[in-house]
């Protein structure tokens, strides 16, 4: 058995076929379909259940999926342990993220990081809020950007970045527009654009109402910018994090205070071991020094 077959292997997993596979490697379908029917010899059973749609694993491949996964995490880690030795900075970072206030968007530390590191990779996923803690649980990301949960147990660590109160976000020249102390009957009597469950913005907000008040979910989306547009738009209220509220992008939308809002914190998501190689450790001390002025935000 070969790594490479075991980076095959996790590249179909992933696509979902043999073809979307084959491009992501840079490789004919072919020699890619040959290496993994070798490995299917050498194992003595078939890994994937052939089909017009795509792929599907046997038993035999679900259980092979994690091995795997660690097999190539592992030889990651040699590889980098060396290239540490050598005074080199090589691998990959992976990193998911959700939209976040630009005073600790990780976008400038990929500048500068490529460019003081050109040896090493970075991948950004896109990720909704719900999300963020499975990808640092499962180890599928060195760490996220994400909001403080309940679901943040003690096998992860959680370094906040930014404290801000949920706010109502209106049209500009709406009749809440910079009213201070909103009570919920002030909120439910304007059409509400809710985030989808599952956001910790929307748990925020639903324990706010008290949920004893019952209310019409008119409309619900699972994309802030869109829900951002959307108020732009004057098609209803909502709310958020005040400090993800980009200003200078949505200048339609204007805020109002809501009486003992919550308070939303953002931070940075890890395992509680080491992260998975050197290249890894030293993105995230960089991004953390770019933030290390921002403590709180109104």
């Amino acid at each position: 058995m070969e790594l490479r077959q075991l980076e095959y292997f996790l590249a179909v997993v992933e696509e979902g076929s043999f073809t979307a596979a084959a491009a992501r490697l840079y490789m004919v379908q072919s020699s890619l379909s040959a290496s993994l029917l070798s490995l299917e010899r050498e194992l003595g059973t078939e890994l994937f259940i052939r089909g017009r749609r795509g792929t599907d694993l046997t038993d035999a491949g679900r259980a092979l999926l994690e091995p795997a996964r660690a097999a190539l995490a592992d030889t990651g880690r040699a590889r980098d342990a060396v290239a540490e030795v050598r005074g080199l900075l090589r691998g990959s970072v992976r990193i998911a993220a959700m939209a976040v206030p630009r005073v600790v968007d990780v976008v400038e530390t990929i500048r500068r990081f490529q460019s003081e590191h050109p040896g090493v990779d970075v991948h950004v996923l896109p990720v909704g809020a719900a999300g963020v803690v499975d990808l640092v649980a499962d180890g599928q990301v060195d760490f996220a950007i994400g909001p403080r949960t309940p679901r943040i147990g003690p096998a992860l660590r959680f370094t906040p970045l930014v404290s801000t109160p949920l706010t109502l976000v209106c049209p500009a020249g709406h009749r809440l527009a910079g009213v201070r102390e909103l009570t919920p009957a002030d909120v439910l009597a304007e059409p509400v654009i809710d985030l989808a469950r599952g956001w910790w913005t929307r748990a925020l907000f639903d324990t706010w109402l008290q949920e004893e008040q019952q209310r019409r979910v008119r409309l619900e989306i699972n994309d802030w910018l869109s829900l951002l547009s959307m108020v732009q738009r004057g098609m209803g209220v909502s709310y958020g994090p005040d400090a993800c509220i980009d200003r200078d992008v949505f200048r339609g939308v204007a805020t109002a205070r809501l009486a003992g809002a919550p308070q939303w914190e953002l931070g940075v998501i890890t395992r509680d071991d080491t992260l998975r190689g050197a290249a890894g450790r030293a993105f995230l001390a960089a991004y953390l020094d770019q933030c290390r002025p921002v403590t709180s935000v109104r």
